[in-house]
């Protein structure tokens, strides 16, 4: 049911049809409209997770972040994410928060043989957007410390006798090895 609508179930039933109350209706839905909308808008911009465009563009703006044209709302969102929680103290914590924001989660942190290891948990191949994960890892993390990225690839030994003909047709070829390290 429209905004009209309920307006005019709610007056008398002598008024409903008239062409004046019909018209100031309409034009009072309208405005009501415009502040569910509204109020919808600022309910959104409250999460990182449900930024709108104008949302984003606050949050870049706020937090001096540079956006490319390449990056789709989602991947802005992660790094607004990752640049609000880089504010608190660093640590291994801090650095698998900002991960978490990455992507839902799909990547652990950890501090293996003094390097700080990121490995990708989720999906397979290389994700798209791995240069904001990197330059948020870079900021937040101790200058002395390099990071090491580790990725999940398909092996024939996962799909070998595992998985039916269906299933190996909607695998693309870039969740796939190449058997040697880039």
């Amino acid at each position: 049911m429209s905004i009209k609508d309920a307006i005019i179930k709610l007056l008398n039933v002598v008024y409903r049809d008239d062409p004046f109350t019909i018209d100031f209706t309409q034009a009072v839905a309208k405005v009501f409209q415009r502040l569910i909308d509204f109020t919808e808008s600022i309910k959104n911009n409250m999460f990182f997770d449900s930024l709108d465009e104008d949302g984003a563009k606050w949050w870049e703006n706020f937090l001096k972040i540079n956006p490319t044209n390449a990056q789709t709302i989602e991947d802005r969102r992660s790094k607004i994410q990752a640049k609000w929680l880089s504010k608190y103290h660093n640590d291994m914590e801090l650095i698998q928060r900002v991960c978490d924001a990455w992507k839902n989660g799909e990547v652990e942190a950890d501090f293996v043989n003094g390097k700080i290891q990121i490995q990708f948990v989720g999906s397979f191949g290389i994700p798209s957007d791995l240069d904001s994960l990197k330059e948020s890892v870079e900021e937040i993390k101790p200058a002395h410390l390099d990071f090491l990225i580790l990725f999940k690839y398909l092996l024939i030994e996962n799909i070998h006798e595992v998985k039916t003909i269906e299933e190996m047709q909607q695998i693309t070829i870039d969740s796939f090895s190449s058997g040697h390290e880039e």
